[in-house]
C-alpha cells in the first residue's frame, strides 16, 4: 500500500478534529442557556366540538390534552390542536390551517384553538397593572379637586 506521501498527500489531520468538536459542543450548550424559555406563556383556548384542522401532514404530535396545550402555548405559530379519536392522538397545527365541520367525519373530534390576544406570561411581574390602577386613581382625584363644583 501506498503512503500518503508517496502520493504526492498530506496525511488526514486527526487531532484537529476532537478540538473542533469538544468547540462545537461548548457552543450548542451555550446556545441553549442563552435561548429563553417560553414556559411561563400560558394562553386560553376555546373548544369545539365536532371540528378538525385539516392538513395534509401532521405538524406536531402530543401525548394528552395538557401536552398538547403546553406545547401549543410554547409556539407562536401554533394556531391550536385537536384530538384524533379514532387513534387517541393529539395533533397540533399551525396558522392557515383551516378548521372544518364534516358531516359523518369530524363527528368526534374536538379542537381547541388558542386565542392569541389571552396569551400572557405567568414569570412577567403585575406590577405593570398595579401601576395603571394607581395612576387612574391619582387623575380621578385630580379632576375632582380641579374647581369644577364652583362653577
Amino acid at each position: 500500500m501506498l503512503s500518503h506521501s508517496a502520493l504526492g498527500m498530506m496525511p488526514p489531520r486527526r487531532r484537529a478534529l476532537r478540538p473542533t468538536l469538544a468547540l462545537f459542543g461548548a457552543l450548542l450548550c451555550l446556545a441553549q442557556l442563552a435561548t429563553p424559555a417560553s414556559a411561563g406563556l400560558v394562553c386560553k383556548y376555546k373548544k369545539y366540538k365536532g371540528r378538525a384542522f385539516t392538513t395534509p401532514t401532521n405538524w406536531i404530535k402530543a401525548e394528552d390534552e395538557a401536552d398538547a396545550k403546553k406545547k401549543c402555548d410554547e409556539k407562536e405559530e401554533c394556531i391550536g390542536f385537536h384530538l384524533y379519536p379514532i387513534v387517541n392522538r393529539w395533533y397540533l397545527f399551525r396558522h392557515g390551517t383551516e378548521l372544518v365541520e364534516e358531516p359523518g367525519l369530524t363527528e368526534d373530534f374536538f379542537a381547541w384553538t388558542k386565542r392569541m390576544l389571552t396569551c400572557e406570561d405567568e414569570d412577567a411581574p403585575k406590577e405593570a397593572e398595579e401601576e395603571e390602577d394607581e395612576e387612574d386613581g391619582e387623575y380621578e382625584d385630580a379632576t375632582e379637586d380641579s374647581g369644577q363644583d364652583e362653577l
